[in-house]
């Protein structure tokens, strides 16, 4: 008997704790807006990393939100340039907007610190340590409406990623490696999933009804 209302508790606890999936849309939907105007980023680095950065954003934006329609506006000064400005606002957006026939605007920037080094000693006594250079890149969007010029969506992310690193040992002598892809360039893809983490589905655990 006591067995028996042992597995009867264990089965109502199973019971209770059961949960289900439940699929959470995104908090920003593209819908409603209907043709965007994407400005390509902008950047402290080469050139083809701002063509890289805003392929990316188009990508994954398309791959959360499929059939989202994009118009490649083309860099700042181009823009501002075919509607005879010099500088955004929301007069100037307005004219971008009748122009393109876009509802809303995309604009984003990339930034990368200086190479930053950092010397770990392990050992004094063994002469064991290390040397590891790195550099941070930040990213930031912005989503403007170019009826209002209001900003409707903003949001940043950052990454890390290593340039190179030294080892030194009185038994292994010195060691060192240097990253042979661009290391700015290799950390868009993974900025720009950050950055773009509004635009996707998710799903959380609730209790089952």
């Amino acid at each position: 008997m006591r067995r028996y209302a042992q597995v009867t508790l264990l089965l109502l606890l199973a019971g209770c704790s059961r949960t289900v999936l439940v699929s959470v849309p995104p908090r920003m939907d593209l819908r409603t807006y209907g043709t965007v105007g994407i400005v390509e980023f902008a950047s402290n680095s080469e050139r083809t990393i701002n063509a890289h950065a805003t392929r990316q954003f188009q990508e994954q934006i398309q791959a959360a939100q499929p059939g989202t329609r994009f118009i490649e506006l083309g860099d700042r000064d181009t823009v501002l340039a075919a509607v005879g400005a010099r500088q955004l606002d929301p007069t100037v957006l307005r004219k971008i907007g009748e122009r393109y026939g876009i509802a809303a605007v995309f604009l984003g920037d990339i930034a990368y610190s200086e190479p930053r080094t950092d010397v770990k000693i392990a050992d004094l006594q063994k002469l064991e340590g290390g040397v590891r250079a790195e550099v941070r890149g930040d990213i930031s969007s912005r989503l403007m409406e170019t009826t209002s010029g209001a900003s409707v969506w903003s949001s940043s992310a950052w990454a890390r990623r290593q340039l190179g690193s030294v080892s030194v040992s009185a038994e292994h002598g010195v060691s060192g490696s240097m990253s042979k892809s661009n290391p700015r360039d290799e950390m868009v893809p993974a900025l720009v999933y950050q950055l773009t983490h509004d635009f996707r589905p998710s799903s959380v655990r609730q209790p089952a009804p």
